[in-house]
């Protein structure tokens, strides 16, 4: 007999319209052991099928259903998956632009809730954040391995391990022969030559969900001709593709091994004459002369600032001052980039933000994550990235 877990009478049917997730407490009885390595069978409480799941036995989400269906998945649906996904990838056409930086599978989007694969050119990261893909590391890992030419990595945050209650195993680097310490991973970005940093690094090194957004910034940039001043920039990304428009540009970041980063990849693409960098919180009085303006474009790309709905009324106040210290610093007819990555805070939220700044703005813009960052329908929870555009206006 399969694992069977049975939700409760008042949770009724759990249609595919109300996502993959199923919380612990919607459940009402488990036969069999919660064991991540299984996939279990979910009924509503009449007994009758709703789909099929992966398990987290010590998770608050404690199944994530991989079909609707009575029938279970095929023994090689997650080898079928990930072909799927590798598949999808290669029809974008992301080659030619050529761009060798890019997610592969991004969790339920593709299916494989719990993994994310990112590729550096022929190296891969692959970040765990699930029991149960945890448990099926090994298969994933030698499913991969002779599809990929590069060094392979593994990883899983140590806040999703506690979360989920696995223990994280040691990074495992694979690659013949296999990387050196300080191997870097190497990848091109619209024919940019970046690197970034391989784990243990923030992410999974670099931020790809933003890589259509850093173009489309660059050309905003250009047309409007005054500088651009990238707040967050880490790799340095909105800046380096700015300058490479002929943009004189700025980037800002807290971090010193980020911006060793980011100045390589500023020499690496040819922009150190028209990008500089500084060292900074965003969210701090920014009042070094260099910072003061005009700028034709200020990015504001923050580290996620709401990880619960707990944290909105802070986040919100923080993001309100940041944005009231930046809208003097933009030129006339200049933009406002606001970015954020946390799922709780909404578009409205960034519209709120942006409402209550002294001067006439408009939004022009509302932008998100590229086509291999997809989302399963209904699954609201993996709608994060948010890049709102808003345009000054003179008063009226």
């Amino acid at each position: 007999m399969p694992l069977r877990i049975e939700l409760r009478r008042d949770q009724g049917r759990h249609t595919v319209t109300e996502g993959p997730w199923i919380r612990r407490r919607q459940i009402a009885k488990t036969w069999g052991p919660p064991d991540p390595a299984a996939l279990a069978l979910v009924t509503d409480h009449r007994g009758e099928a709703i789909g099929w799941g992966l398990v987290s036995p010590e998770s608050e989400i404690a199944v994530r259903l991989v079909n609707y269906s009575s029938e279970a998945p095929p023994d090689d649906w997650l080898g079928r998956r990930l072909a799927a996904a590798l598949e999808a990838r290669d029809s974008l056409g992301l080659a030619a632009q050529p761009t060798t930086g890019l997610r592969e599978v991004n969790s339920e989007g593709d299916g494989v809730p719990g993994l994310v694969i990112d590729r550096y050119g022929d190296d891969r990261v692959l970040q765990i954040t699930t029991a149960a893909i945890a448990a099926r590391a090994p298969q994933i890992v030698a499913w991969l391995r002779p599809r990929a030419r590069g060094a392979l990595y593994v990883t899983a945050p140590t806040s999703a391990a506690e979360r989920e209650g696995f223990a994280p195993e040691p990074l495992i680097q694979l690659g013949d022969p296999p990387p050196a310490a300080d191997h870097r991973l190497s990848f091109l970005e619209h024919g940019l030559p970046f690197q970034a940093p391989a784990p243990p690094s923030q992410k999974t090194g670099a931020y790809f969900d933003q890589r259509e957004n850093r173009r489309t910034i660059a050309q905003l940039a250009a047309a409007h001709g005054g500088p651009l001043l990238d707040l967050g920039t880490h790799l340095g990304g909105f800046a380096v593709h700015a300058a490479r428009a002929g943009v004189t540009a700025i980037g800002l970041d807290q971090s010193a091994k980020a911006l060793d980063f980011a100045r390589g990849n500023a020499a690496r693409c040819g922009v150190s004459e028209r990008l500089t960098f500084a060292q900074g919180d965003l969210f701090g009085p920014l009042d070094q002369p260099e910072l003061a303006g005009p700028f034709g474009v200020i990015v504001v790309d923050p580290p996620k600032i709401a990880s619960s709905a707990r944290d909105l009324p802070r986040a919100t106040r923080a993001l309100a001052a940041c944005l009231s210290n930046l809208a003097p610093r933009v030129a006339p007819r200049g933009y406002l980039v606001v970015c954020s990555c946390s799922h709780h805070i909404s578009g409205a939220h960034l519209d709120a933000a942006v409402a209550g700044l002294r001067g006439r703005w408009t939004r022009t813009l509302a932008l998100g994550p590229g086509p291999d960052h997809p989302v399963a329908p209904c699954h609201v929870q993996g709608e994060y990235l948010r890049v709102h555009v808003y345009q000054a206006r003179e008063a009226a």
